[in-house]
């Protein structure tokens, strides 16, 4: 059973309020005074200082086995699959966040393909700014004796990784030149996702103030202590970027995604997204040595609406997955897809049904390697360090902190379409300048 709480963490667990722009204060409903509860659940007792780093140090993770990618959707039986189908038929995709829908034929293949994405039409007559409400999550991960805390100072930092992801520049405005063009020419600047959307569609929002804002629905994330059970779970050593361990918990994909889900339904509604922060954690999908998903996201039918919801691991080390993993890497991945593929193929009721924000197959690229995909994942094909060798890049946000984000595929290059975005690219860093010619098989 999994028990989750919200609380306010004591001061020696130095929990850290996150500093917000009045324009998203101004936005938002704060929340009230944090619930204190107690979970439930039995854990291992906490070990010392010493037991913790003779145990990482004899518990070493060989990094060179893991494969780092991320998922679409997690992994669910047939009975959920059809439990969610039923909830949602008939529902439409009923309360959820904006959203929008067009239809794209590809000229590679002559098909249809029905397309929808968070915030506005850029095609509409008068372009706007959308904001989308998200729900800070910090997910507390007590496993083995350790307790894996994003609200803590990083052991190689001098603040928290929750701090560090709230303020950086997903949720707060900076300046992005995608492909020789300032597509944060706005006043305030745009966050990285609206900037990555402006470029996507620029020959139809430029000179305009389209965007899609993320908006926190309050001032401090929401702490969640999470216990894992599966008995698979495990705590492993990563040498850190100071001359120490870090620990790294494993966790598998069915519990976290339950966990994920009884999060947003607690703390959210279907019309605000739940981001959910884990610190240098690894997905494992049914066994250990099928890993390491580093984040994901999803949308479930629930009752009166569809929920939105996403995961990912802020990694304040640069050596468990090598230094294009840092910090942020992963979490503009998810969130890029969140935003181009938000019902993931599995409502039912969206337009288009269960074929919504398919494309023509591509593929033997970013993640996707010797293989392929036909949906609109547009981290997927760009992932780091797989086929092409992709980087990250940086951006200095708050304070001078030195973020980092992986490139994002235009809808372009999926659909074969002529570009109609930043430079005449297809990529908002400008990696991918053509498309690929045929379908992939």
């Amino acid at each position: 059973m999994h028990h989750s709480c919200e609380t306010r963490a004591s001061g020696a667990e130095q929990k850290e309020n996150i500093p917000w722009r009045r324009w998203a204060i101004a936005a938002q409903a704060l929340a009230g005074a944090a619930t204190v509860a107690t979970a439930a659940s039995a854990t291992t007792a906490p070990l010392s200082d010493a037991a913790k780093l003779t145990y990482l140090k004899s518990h070493m993770a060989n990094v060179h086995q893991w494969k780092p990618t991320t998922l679409q959707t997690p992994p669910s039986s047939k009975a959920r699959r059809l439990a969610a189908q039923r909830l949602a038929k008939g529902l439409g995709v009923g309360t959820t966040v904006p959203y929008w829908t067009t239809n794209i034929t590809s000229p590679l293949d002559g098909n249809t393909y029905a397309v929808s994405m968070v915030g506005s039409s850029p095609y509409a007559p008068v372009k706007t700014n959308t904001n989308v409400t998200y729900v800070p999550v910090a997910v507390r991960i007590h496993l083995g004796g350790f307790v894996i805390d994003p609200t803590a100072v990083s052991h190689c930092d001098t603040q928290s990784a929750a701090r560090r992801f709230f303020n950086s520049p997903i949720f707060r405005p900076n300046t992005f030149v995608s492909n020789g063009v300032n597509v944060s020419n706005v006043p305030g600047g745009t966050q990285l996702i609206s900037a990555f959307q402006r470029a996507n569609f620029w020959n139809a929002v430029k000179g305009t103030g389209y965007g899609v804002t993320l908006i926190p629905s309050r001032l401090d994330p929401i702490v969640v202590d999470w216990y894992p059970t599966n008995p698979s779970d495990t705590v492993l050593g990563i040498p850190d970027n100071c001359g120490g361990v870090q620990p790294v918990p494993l966790v598998e994909i069915n519990e976290f995604d339950a966990e994920l889900q009884s999060i947003a339904a607690t703390y959210a509604t279907p019309s605000q997204v739940p981001v959910s922060l884990a610190l240098d954690t690894a997905i494992y999908v049914t066994t250990t040595n099928n890993c390491c998903v580093l984040g994901y996201h999803n949308a479930i039918s629930v009752a009166g609406g569809t929920q939105l919801y996403a995961v990912g691991a802020f990694f304040d080390t640069n050596n468990a997955f090598g230094p294009h993993f840092a910090d942020t890497t992963i979490w503009v991945h998810e969130l890029g897809e969140l935003i181009d593929d938000p019902f993931v193929q599995s409502i039912p009721g969206a337009p288009g049904g269960l074929n919504n924000d398919l494309t023509p197959s591509w593929g033997n690229t970013g993640q996707v390697i010797n293989s392929c995909q036909n949906n609109l994942e547009v981290g997927d094909p760009l992932t780091p360090d797989q086929a092409g060798n992709f980087g990250n890049y940086p951006v200095v946000g708050v304070g001078g902190f030195v973020y980092h984000y992986q490139d994002l595929a235009f809808h372009d290059w999926f659909y074969r379409t002529p570009s109609t975005s930043t430079g005449g690219r297809y990529s908002f860093v400008g990696n991918f300048t053509t498309v690929q010619p045929k379908l992939c098989t």
